[in-house]
């Protein structure tokens, strides 16, 4: 029987499979084969929706409120519903008997396909096949094409396609199922099937119009109605094209939305799939232009390695600058779809060097919130802005008072009211972008503005220590969650000392370089040079704890005191256990993530390699991992100071966090700080590709199973190729200017670039080469 859509795949070092049916883990797969453009997120579900499978269609930044204790990622009506009877038997999964059953998601083209033989109860066979894809070219469109075959004898099959409009957000346990659409009207225009559905709370529209072609031998033709028969012969194939056009809109009327998708959807039809295939796979390609690492040595991790690089990819958008990256993506309704500081500091970092417009696009989903951030820090009695633990599309905080634990106890929820280095995560991202792309235009127009009320909330939030003639910043959360309500917290009082500073120092340049847009904004927003020196004063007294004789950074004051704790038991995955015997956690010196080892990666120039070192050792023997944000930051810092064994350990444990369901709940979603993570893993760890004084540095920290990494860097508007193996590093720009230079650091040396020629330096020197290393602290 012939394989209809093999000749469509790339090779299999692109491929991640599902093969055989495994009803325990069908919502896993769900998340982990979900198709995306960054517009819209669809869960691979089965196209004859089994039980207990869960349909998630997420269209980016559509949020509902009216029926959940704070707004949440409406999961939207489901088009992916195709259904086939053959004498009143169901084709599925659970119905019949599966012979075979094999799903691929191809990564590089990012299509889905399946094949799957079932027999009937009379032990009939029929080969099944289906390719399904979101265009990438086309953010609205979407194609799913199935191919029928009765293997045995003569059948008259049924074929029902349909939108399934009695989906419902799942809500947390306190709440039960929400359904956050009604639908407007279900008919027929033209060719075209239309279904319009309609949010309660804010009244946006979701259309959808679907077409089906049905293919015989040569004859193709429009599929007479939603169900409709077909009697095949023995061996003989039916090809069945859904073509889908996805639509929201708060504009305009149901009827104008509802024409104007049918339009399209026609215009698609016409183009045929495989002209829409090929539209499609032309994006993706350039897509991984860009954001491809090639790990030569390790074909096991680098598929991992793409597999998260696919996920974010799939996350968000160049075509819309007032949505981010919710902390599962499109792809599951785990926390809601909220947006956290995972997308600052985690995700944005993969964007600003391989699509800077699409991390530009991010950083303005914040200043476009400055308004509530604003607020928020008002009513809290604070000055500046105070940016929400948990943001949805309006600004507000919108984290959930409450909580019910695993032991079925209701907690009461401290991020919004402590976690606050959030702000100072944003302020440090908009910096993040304009050492790397030199926007001074965003920066003017709106991150110097963020920076600004940013560095404001931290002069208030700070507090005179009059004895100690300091400044401490008391009641907080810091990364690690484990231990709330504590001062001076390391990494929230080293990035809001960061922020402080660096405001006040842009704010001193750019009103040299460009006095009259400087003067504007600080008019605008009414800061005076008063402010901004008091900014610099709170910064050089900010209490920053340590134990000077051992070099250990306390992660916050009274950390020391806290009862020390042995090594944790490791799981199957070598991770640790989580202690469920021990009661109080918060009175241990156990981290449920990395924190100072956090700091020492984000602020890396701020520290010397004997502090990184000495802080490594220390907390990573007490650091639980109980979240996915702390095993690649673990592997970064570990491959800069090291620790060889335990940075490729980490690696993988955050390379494989949602394929292999490390942490239990990838069926609600991928990790989408994990995925971030990973590319910061690659490439500022064992790549070793920072930043430095406006410099591009590599410094690489090659592991010794891997022959070579390569990756390409956008770095102040060059495409830079980099390719390190164990002796060298080359790189490489093109450039319509021949005469284009870039100066770089290499190995600690500095070097200059030219354009249209790889070049590479080679590790060893003839005179010795001595690294700074030593740091602030």
């Amino acid at each position: 029987m012939e394989d209809f859509f093999a000749h469509y795949l790339s090779d299999t070092h692109w491929q991640i499979f599902e093969t055989g049916w495994d009803p325990e883990m069908q919502n896993v797969h769900e998340t982990q084969l979900a198709l995306g453009n960054g517009y819209v997120g669809s869960r691979a579900i089965l196209e004859e929706i089994p039980p207990n499978c869960r349909p998630g269609t997420f269209f980016a930044g559509l949020y509902e409120g009216a029926r959940s204790l704070v707004s949440e990622l409406v999961n939207a009506p489901n088009p992916i519903d195709f259904r086939i009877s053959i004498a009143g038997e169901k084709l599925g999964v659970t119905a019949m008997d599966i012979v075979s059953h094999k799903r691929i998601l191809d990564m590089y083209r990012g299509i889905l396909t399946r094949r799957t033989t079932f027999a009937n109860a009379r032990k009939k066979r029929f080969d099944y096949q289906s390719m399904r894809f979101f265009s990438m070219h086309d953010k609205n469109m979407a194609v799913m094409q199935i191919y029928i075959t009765p293997l045995d004898e003569d059948a008259s099959l049924t074929f029902s396609s349909a939108v399934d409009t009695s989906i419902t957000n799942m809500g947390l346990v306190t709440e039960g199922e929400k359904k956050h659409v009604n639908i407007v009207e279900s008919k027929k225009i033209g060719n075209a099937y239309s279904v319009s559905a309609k949010t309660i709370e804010k009244g946006i529209f979701i259309v959808y119009a679907r077409q089906v072609i049905i293919k015989r031998g040569r004859k193709s033709q429009n599929a007479p109605h939603r169900t409709f028969t077909l009697d095949l012969k023995k061996g003989e194939t039916a090809c069945i094209t859904n073509y889908l056009f996805l639509h929201t809109s708060q504009r305009g009327t149901v009827e104008q939305t509802e024409q104007f998708c049918a339009k399209a959807v026609a215009k698609n039809v016409k183009k045929g799939f495989e002209q829409l295939y090929r539209e499609h796979c032309g994006a993706w390609k350039e897509k991984w232009k860009h954001a491809n690492i090639e790990i030569d040595g390790d074909p096991a991790v680098e598929r991992a390695v793409r597999f998260n690089i696919y996920h974010l990819l799939i996350a968000a958008t160049e075509n819309c600058d007032d949505v981010s990256i919710g902390a599962k993506a499109l792809t599951g309704e785990g926390y809601r779809g909220h947006v956290f500081w995972d997308t600052e500091i985690f995700c944005l970092p993969f964007f600003i060097y391989t699509n800077p417009l699409v991390a530009r696009n991010l950083l303005l989903y914040r200043y476009n919130r400055l308004g509530p951030a604003r607020y928020i820090a008002k009513e809290l009695g604070f000055q500046g802005a105070m940016f929400p633990w948990e943001s949805a599309d309006t600004g507000e905080e919108t984290t959930p008072s409450w909580f019910k634990d695993g032991n079925g106890k209701i907690q009461r929820v401290l991020t919004m009211e402590q976690e606050h280095h959030i702000t100072a995560d944003i302020a440090f991202a908009v910096f993040q972008y304009y050492q790397a792309t030199n926007d001074v235009d965003f920066l003017l127009d709106y991150g110097l503005e963020i920076m600004l009320e940013a560095a404001r909330f931290w002069a208030s939030r700070a507090v005179l220590n009059r004895g100690k003639k300091r400044y401490d910043i008391k009641r907080v959360i810091g990364p690690d969650e484990f231990h709330e309500n504590v001062n001076n917290n390391a990494y929230t009082n080293f990035l809001a000392q960061w922020n402080l500073a660096t405001a006040a120092k842009l704010c001193k340049v750019f009103q040299r370089a460009y006095p009259a847009r400087v003067k504007a904004l600080m008019a605008k927003i009414n800061v005076k040079a008063s402010e901004i020196t008091r900014w610099r004063q709170i910064a050089a007294q900010l209490f920053i704890p340590r134990a000077k004789d051992t070099g250990v950074i306390e992660q916050f004051e009274g950390y020391f005191k806290r009862k020390k704790m042995p090594p944790p038991e490791l799981n199957h995955n070598a991770m640790p256990l989580y202690p469920t015997a021990i009661g109080d956690i918060s009175k241990t010196q156990y981290v449920k993530q990395s924190d100072v080892v956090m700091i020492l990666f984000l602020l890396s120039d701020l520290f010397s390699l004997k502090t990184k070192k000495t802080n490594y050792a220390f907390y990573e023997k007490k650091t639980l991992h109980n979240s996915s944000l702390s095993a690649s930051i673990h592997a970064a810092l570990g491959a800069e100071v090291g620790e060889e064994h335990k940075a490729h350990h980490y690696l993988e444990a955050a390379a494989y966090a949602d394929l292999k369901d490390v942490y239990g709940n990838t069926d609600m979603g991928v990790h989408a700080a994990s995925l971030g993570g990973v590319w910061m893993a690659c490439v500022h760890g064992f790549a070793g590709v920072r930043i430095k004084n406006g410099m591009l540095t590599i410094n690489p920290k090659l592991l010794s199973r891997w022959k070579s990494i390569t990756c390409s860097i956008k770095f102040k508007g060059f495409d830079i190729v980099v390719h390190i193996d164990e002796k060298k590093v080359s790189l490489s720009f093109d450039s319509k200017k021949k005469t284009e230079r870039l100066p770089v650091r290499v190995y600690g040396i500095p070097r200059i670039l030219q354009a249209n020629k790889k070049i590479s330096f080679y590790k060893k020197f003839k005179k010795k080469v001595v690294y700074d290393t030593r740091g602030l602290y």
